[in-house]
Formats: C-alpha cells, structure tokens, sequence
C-alpha cells in the first residue's frame, strides 16, 4: 500500500511552534516497512507509539532531527495506532495505520501432545469463514467451526484415546471466501516402552559359534500390547560400531557370514511403532573356524522362544550329502536354509514358529545324490551310495523312500528328545536331488518323516511333504478319478481318527455343515472362502474339501482354514499348552488365498505322490 508525505511542516501548537513533525500520516504495508518523519524543535524531544508493532528510533532527541518510524510485519487484519512526540510547544501526533492480510491462521500445524491438551489457533480474516465438518478427524473437536471477519480464537481439543490406532498427520479443510487453506493435525500416542528381550541362544562366552548360526531370544512385553520389531546388533570393536540385521520375529540369521574365529558383541534392540525401545543385555561369543562338520554332528539352530512348557521339535537331516557339503555355509547349511524359510512362510507356522526348537544333524553320504530305479525329469536312473538309502521311483512318479527306522534313531540322539516327542512332530529328510518328488511316511501313532528332494520346487514340496502330510497330519485334495472315493479309505481314516481326531483335518465324508468337523467357519466372517467342494484324496466324488485349492492340491503356501486349525492344534498340544478357538479365531492372520497363484491349473498340475499310511 502507498503512504503519503505531506510537503509541509506541520505545527502542534499555533500559540508555540517551536515543535512540529512533517507527518500527520503514515500508511504501512502488511509486509513491515520503516518511513522517516523530520522534526523540528528548539529543544529536547521524545517519541513513543501506543501499539507494540511500531518502533520509534530514536525516542529521543535535542533539536531538529529524524525519526524513524518501522512497522513490524502484520500477519492478521488491519490495524491502527499513534505516534506521539513530545516537547516544547507539543505534543504532535502522527496517525499510523497498517493493511492487512486477507487471511490468516496463526498456525496451519497442530500436533497434541500426549495428554491431550487442547490448542487454541487465531483466524484473522477479511472474510466470513468455515470449517468443512467432513474433513474433521472422528478424534477431534473444533470450536467455533464457523466465523466472521476479524480476529477469532479457534480451540481443537482430542478425544481421549480408547485404542492403539495412530492418530497420524490428517488435514482440515478451512474455507473462506471463494477459496480454502488446509490444517494438519496429529497426535503422539501415549506410550510406554517394550520391556528388555531376554537372550537365548548363543549362550554368553559361547564358544565354536557357527558363522552361520541362527539368533535367538524370547519375546518382549510391551505394555500397550503393541506389535514390536527387533534389530540383532553385533559388534566386532567391543561394542563402538554395531552391524544391525531387521526381524519381525524372537530368532534372526544374519544375511552375511560371520567372520571366522572373530569375537563378537551381541544385543538385541526391540521397538514398538509409536517411538518405544529397549534394549537387551549383551553377550559375548567367539565363532568357530568355519570348517566341517563332523559325521554325526547336532547343531542346534534355533531355540524356542515362546515360552511354552515344551519346545515343538523340527529335526532336520539329509541324504545324498556328502563330506564337501557340510562346511559351515556349504550345500546342506544352505538347503537348510531354504527349508525352514518354505516351511516358516504360511501360516499358521510363520505365527508360531518361536515355539519350534530346530536341530540340525549332519549324516555324511558316501555319494552324492540318491537311487533312482527309471529315468526320470531331470534325472536317470541311477545308483547311490547314501546314508538313508533315498529311492526314487522314477518315471512318471514322484515317490520317494528312505530307511525311516534309521532316520528315527538319529533323531532320538537329540538332547531331550524322546519317541514320544517324535510322535508329535516330523523329521524332514532333504535329498541332494535337483527333481521334482516328495513322500511323507507317516505312523498311526504320530512318528513322520517328510522326503524332500532339494530342487528347484524345493519350497512347495516343504509345504506339502512337510508342513501338511508330516506335521499338519493332513490329507491331499487331489481329484483326478472321477468315481467315488473307495470305502476301504474312508475307513482307514475314519479309523486313524480314533487316534487322532484331527487327522486328515481338511477332508470330510460329507457336506452336511451340522456333521462335518469344519462347520464352525461357514458363514463366519472373514471366512468366505471355506464351504464344501467335491473331490479329495484323488477322487472326485463323495469326498469334500473345505476351500476350493490349497496347499495340499497344488503345493502353493497357503494352507486353508481347517488345515491352519488342525496344524494350530498340534503345535498346541506337542508344546503343552492349551488349544483355544477363539483365540485361533483372533490369531488367524491370513484367511483366505494370499499366494496370487492361478486357481484353474488342477488338470495339469502333477501331483505329489500321497502319504504312505503306516500302521504303527
């Protein structure tokens, strides 16, 4: 905005004009700006305003002089004030007035704090204005929503918080005139920091540690019950610099080697998602040369951290390894690798995997591979020396053999392990194979073991072999006979159920809701996917699965809602604890079909040959 000067000199007193100023006045714009008024006395002076945003300098002076009058930066409406200078023959008054803008909040960024505390913005406007009520958060309240033109306090208040839902950065649409300005709001969440993780493996001053070893520790409380993370820190320096590595669970294997015969720090980091942490103890360990292992060896590779009376064991060994593929991030470290990470990804076993104690055992071969009897895909026949006799069938089957018995009492050479945990879980055999086959042969009574061929369908034969036939205890959903499924299977299932009732879990004899052991998901919500589809067990007819394609049809990692219950159940019952539906209910993390695997490939797809039922 312009301002004016007034050519003349202006006089205060008509009887006295000894003081008198050049201004009578001055106009400022919005964005601050200093002018100068002369004066003229035969004497001393002094200057003042009235209003906080002018300043005069000098205040004062003797004599004729300059004043210089600034106006500091006006962020609301317009405003007005005097100047006025004093002496003989005064006082003169010099008018001050200063434009404003056409609108204005006093801040367009509201963060609450933690208790809540309401916060009062100013709205300077030339116009009338409103809130736009459907962009105010659920959680907060504005007060007015609606003004005129002035200068008017707005106050935002939060709700209380009732749950853990974070109050992130959300904007309110205020309009006025023919346009709209935008507020943000956002809240911490009150917050109280995880408790310290309690350190399991490896043992402080552990010495001969794997530099592919697997870390572990039990869960952290959190007293908000939030979801927390955990960042493995290992140090090499005494603890000056510190290598970090990401987990999600209470167990992480870093992505790298560790050095060989290197001391190290360890701790663990814990977070929650609202600024929380703690951190563990630390630890010290001292890793191994990185050399073979020896014929025979146990190698624990993860321990439980769930807290549960009983680990749950998941015994792994190989067939078809040789001396050269069991150094310390050799073939079988690496396949074992790739067999806990198939086995871990579907739930529910990636939910309950802190409570699997996982032992490796090194059984050197005398030749690589296994015996093949006819040519098969990838492979021709072929004869192997090994060390649990791997057979496959060849040709056109995926069947595959072992020396069980052998493999059972290896297993039982496992610290704490007795015949009565192995009939509550299964032992996988890898096979130094690159086929596509897998068996699982499993007892009456609970004893398995799931043949796994390690080739480029390692995974899903895992979570076939494995994760269904051999833990899960589940039957195949294979259909490709059209006739009705024999009476002499239904019986044997029928009759292994009375062992154990949940054997076969996700197959049923009929398609009656009331009768049939699933009927407690149809029409539960989030359970769409489950009612009854004809065809199981290779046949098409009076046999229903409860999802139309899982797992146990074409090895994809999802395994359906009764199969997750029945897996759920085990580890339950193998750990000692106790089983719960309705906490299932409220655990049960992936509900239907996650893989985003075609659903129309049944007709082509070669199916696993089915679990060999032993009777013992």
């Amino acid at each position: 905005m312009t301002f004016f000067l007034l050519a003349g000199l202006f006089s205060c007193s008509k009887e006295n004009a000894s003081l008198s100023v050049s201004e009578q006045q001055l106009n400022f714009s919005a964005a601050g700006q200093k002018l100068s008024v002369s004066i003229t006395a035969g004497g001393e002076w002094s200057a003042a305003s009235d209003c906080d945003w002018i300043v005069c300098s000098p205040t004062s002076g003797s004599g004729s002089g300059q004043l210089s009058v600034t106006a500091r930066r006006n962020d609301g409406i317009p405003r007005t004030g005097k100047v006025t200078v004093s002496g003989n023959g005064g006082p003169c008054t010099i008018a001050v007035s200063q434009e404003g803008v056409d609108f204005l909040v006093s801040s367009y960024s509201v963060e609450f704090d933690e208790k809540g505390t309401p916060v009062t913005l100013t709205v300077s406007s030339k116009f009338d204005w409103e809130f736009d009520k459907s962009s105010i958060p659920s959680w907060c309240t504005v007060s007015p929503e609606k003004g005129s033109a002035g200068n008017v306090d707005v106050v935002l208040t939060p709700a209380p918080f009732t749950d853990r839902t974070p109050r992130s950065k959300q904007f309110i649409t205020l309009k006025y005139g023919t346009t709209f300005t935008m507020i943000s709001v956002s809240q911490a969440m009150p917050n109280q920091a995880p408790e310290a993780p309690e350190l399991l493996s490896p043992e402080d001053n552990a010495t001969e540690v794997k530099i592919s070893g697997v870390f572990t520790w039990k869960a952290a409380t959190d007293p908000d019950g939030d979801e927390v993370t955990y960042t493995l820190m290992l140090s090499v320096d005494g603890g000056q610099n510190w290598s970090t590595y990401e987990s999600s669970t209470t167990s992480c294997k870093p992505s790298d080697l560790l050095s060989r015969e290197t001391a190290y720090l360890w701790k663990v980091r814990v977070r929650d998602g609202f600024g929380g942490e703690a951190f563990s103890a630390t630890r010290s360990f001292v890793t191994s040369d990185g050399g073979a292992y020896d014929d025979g060896d146990i190698v624990r590779y993860q321990t439980e951290s769930a807290g549960a009376p009983k680990p749950v064991h998941l015994i792994i060994m190989g067939d078809g390894y040789t001396r050269d593929d069991y150094s310390e991030g050799g073939k079988f470290d690496r396949d074992v690798d790739a067999a806990v990470a198939a086995f871990f990804t579907p739930e529910p076993y990636a939910s309950y995997k802190n409570h699997f104690r996982i032992t490796t055992i090194a059984v050197y071969s005398q030749e690589s591979g296994a015996t093949v009897l006819k040519d098969m895909q990838g492979c021709p026949a072929q004869t192997r020396n090994t060390a649990f006799s791997a057979t496959l069938e060849g040709g056109n089957s995926t069947a595959v053999n072992c020396d069980q018995d052998k493999a059972y009492s290896y297993a039982l050479k496992v610290p704490g392990v007795t015949n009565q945990d192995l009939q509550n879980t299964t032992i996988l055999m890898m096979v130094n194979l690159n086929v596509y086959a897998g068996t699982c042969w499993m007892e009456r009574t609970g004893r398995s073991v799931s043949i796994c061929p390690a080739g480029p369908t390692f995974a899903s034969i895992v979570s076939h072999e494995c994760g269904g036939h051999g833990f899960g205890r589940l039957l195949d959903e294979y259909r490709y006979y059209k006739e009705a499924l024999p009476a002499s299977s239904i019986d044997m299932v029928k009759d292994w159920r009375t062992i154990d009732p949940y054997y076969g879990y996700n197959i049923s004899f009929t398609n009656d809701a009331s009768q049939a052991h699933w009927g407690h998901f149809i029409g539960r919500s989030g359970y769409d996917a489950v009612g009854f589809y004809e065809g199981g067990m290779l046949y098409g007819q009076g046999v229903w699965r409860p999802e139309y394609i899982s797992c146990m049809e074409d090895n994809r990692q999802y395994y359906n809602a009764p199969s997750r219950e029945a897996i759920a159940r085990r580890i339950f019952k193998a750990s000692g604890k106790t089983f719960s539906l309705t906490d299932f209910y409220a655990n049960d993390k992936v509900k239907s079909d996650n893989t985003g695997a075609k659903t129309n490939c049944v007709e082509v797809f070669v199916p696993l040959a089915p679990p060999v039922m032993i009777d013992r």
